[in-house]
């Protein structure tokens, strides 16, 4: 058999100037000329994994089903996520880890460890910068590959680094989700064009980055030269799906603009970090969207979204919240505060039901980037009000590669630990990992 199927690196980028280059998407082109006649450009698609972590809490009965097993009953915050149900995994009776009140639940929330020293504690670990390595760290390990990017850790705020501000804990810790090892702190980035650049533009200097930021030439403009003589050689179908994803990254470009433009028209704005969104909606949004350009490009992997820190003063006026998001998760068992604490998690849920029908409809090999993906959604307490760590929200979305038995609550039994729960997580991605924290066994997934 004669194949002349010409094969494109899956490692092409479109390179431009001021230091831009562009991943591109799955294409057909990237598949070797025997595999996509036979139909194997399924098994090309890559395993992906993101981890959300909601702050403060959710009240549990307004969140876990009342059944368990298949065809559950949707509660009303879960409820925009039914649409998945088919990929979709909800965990119930779990227990996270004690610790420091608030810093002790989203510090271990992927270790079931968070710091090395407790607060107070003789010796000399106390105060150190120093926890374990993560789970999304061993799924890195595994899926990575030759992705630009090993992993990605994002979020929407800085706790600061104000005294007493975290616990009595050096900040690193509230602002840090994800550990390569057990003194490796990944922590967040919260600025949007930051992190679009590091996806974008190679390595520099801090001076030659701010200047990349200031530069008002759209990244893709500069490409425009190459992304023409690329498409000169696909075919219709990679051509089209080449176009949707330059449009997406536009829209991001665009997005970035637009924020940065409103801000800087706002008189007697406090300063921050170009790049920064002034509206916490527009954050959201455009983070999220920057999370599916690295899937769709296969830049990342991997990531992590702190969508805010523990004991957040964040208000969601947007959303008829204008109290801060800590003071509102103390409810006192108060209607009008307990109806405010389920809006503050149903707008976030809303906000994950988006992102993965963004996945859902994006094509990646053999089905879509849902179908390859894993996204952990939840929190490391329950009722905030009580900084219970009894029966924390865990919900699971995406087809895992057809690993994951989906229209399930699973409930676990005696209270097992959530590091029991990151097991199967590392299970379910490959990744060969025997103990994590204070894990008994994994969770049957």
């Amino acid at each position: 058999m004669i194949i002349t199927k010409k094969h494109l690196s899956r490692r092409t980028f479109l390179r431009g100037s001021f230091g831009a280059m562009v991943a591109l998407p799955m294409l057909d082109a990237m598949v070797p000329a025997l595999g996509a006649q036979t139909g194997a450009a399924g098994s090309t698609s890559p395993f992906r994994f993101g981890a959300i972590y909601h702050p403060n809490g959710v009240f549990p009965d307004v969140w876990h089903p009342e059944t368990a097993g298949k065809d559950f009953e949707f509660k009303a915050v879960m409820k925009p996520l039914e649409p998945f149900r088919d990929q979709l995994v909800t965990v119930s009776k779990l227990k996270a880890p004690e610790g420091s009140v608030h810093l002790g639940a989203s510090a271990a929330w992927l270790n079931g460890t968070g710091p090395a020293g407790e607060k107070g504690a003789a010796g000399d670990t106390f105060g150190k910068i120093q926890s374990k390595k993560t789970i999304d760290q061993f799924i890195a390990d595994k899926v990575a590959g030759d992705t630009p990017l090993r992993s990605i850790e994002v979020g929407t705020e800085d706790m600061g680094t104000a005294a007493g501000a975290c616990d009595g804990f050096p900040c690193t810790f509230f602002n840090t989700l994800s550990w390569r090892d057990d003194v490796s702190p990944l922590p967040i980035g919260i600025n949007p064009r930051v992190t679009f650049e590091r996806m974008f533009g190679e390595t520099g200097t801090a001076a030659q980055r701010f200047a990349v930021l200031k530069q008002k030439q759209s990244m893709l403009d500069s490409v425009l030269a190459e992304t023409a003589k690329l498409q000169k050689k696909l075919g219709p179908a990679d051509n089209a799906i080449l176009e949707e994803y330059l449009t997406n990254v536009r829209q991001v470009e665009l997005q970035l603009d637009r924020m940065e433009a409103r801000a800087n028209s706002l008189e007697d704005a406090p300063d921050a970090p170009i790049g920064v969104p002034d509206t916490f909606d527009d954050h959201m949004n455009v983070t999220y969207d920057l999370m599916h350009l690295a899937f769709q490009a296969d830049i990342s992997r991997v990531f992590t979204f702190m969508v805010g820190h523990e004991a957040s003063t964040r208000s969601y006026a947007h959303i008829g919240v204008p109290e801060a998001h800590h003071s509102i998760s103390h409810h006192g068992n108060e209607p009008e505060k307990l109806d405010k604490y389920a809006k503050i998690c149903l707008y976030q849920v809303v906000k994950l039901a988006e992102f993965a029908e963004r996945l859902k409809s994006t094509p990646d090999g053999d089905g879509n980037l849902l179908d390859h993906s894993l996204l952990y959604w939840g929190s490391g307490m329950s009722n905030g009000n009580q900084h219970d760590r009894k029966n924390p929200p865990a919900v699971l979305v995406g087809g895992a590669h057809g690993r994951l038995e989906g229209n399930r609550h699973v409930v676990s039994e005696k209270e097992e630990p959530t590091a029991n729960l990151l097991l199967a997580l590392g299970q379910l991605a490959g990744a060969e990992v025997e103990k994590i924290g204070p894990s008994d066994g994994r969770v049957d997934l």
